[in-house]
């Protein structure tokens, strides 16, 4: 099982990052590649911009404490069993969001791939609780 751990610096206040990253429904506002975000009791179905598809179980979903776990139960890259927490923690006047992921890869490259996807996802948060710029623009 491969762990990775990302976190970013955000210039807000935790209740700010939540508002977008706790909307589950606005993951096409700031995660790159989504045009749409539906969910439906525990799951989330988010389609990408090369047609494919993304769903995922939503788990432990606590607004008090600005946190949530997922299950990814499809989707388009070569892993199996990923899953992971997203959680805002407050950071010196601003915030820091924390991104945990856990998944066996079925290709070798798929970590480091996955990784910067990762980053890019995070980035692309920033950018949107910071500046208000959609994944996009």
């Amino acid at each position: 099982m491969t762990h990775l751990r990302n976190e970013i610096r955000i210039s807000a206040p935790p209740d700010d990052v939540w508002a977008v990253l706790g909307d589950l429904t606005a993951t096409d506002e700031w995660l790159p590649g989504t045009i749409a975000a539906h969910v439906e009791g525990a799951e989330r179905l988010c389609r990408m911009t090369d047609g494919s598809e993304v769903r995922e179980e939503i788990v432990d979903y606590a607004p008090d404490r600005h946190a949530f776990r997922f299950k990814q139960l499809q989707v388009p890259i070569p892993v199996e069993g990923s899953s992971g927490t997203f959680a805002v923690e407050p950071a010196d006047g601003g915030s820091v969001v924390v991104l945990e992921s856990d998944f066996e890869p079925l290709d070798p490259a798929v970590p480091e791939m996955f990784d910067g996807a990762l980053k890019q996802a995070l980035e692309s948060l920033r950018r949107r609780v910071e500046e208000g710029k959609r994944w996009n623009e």
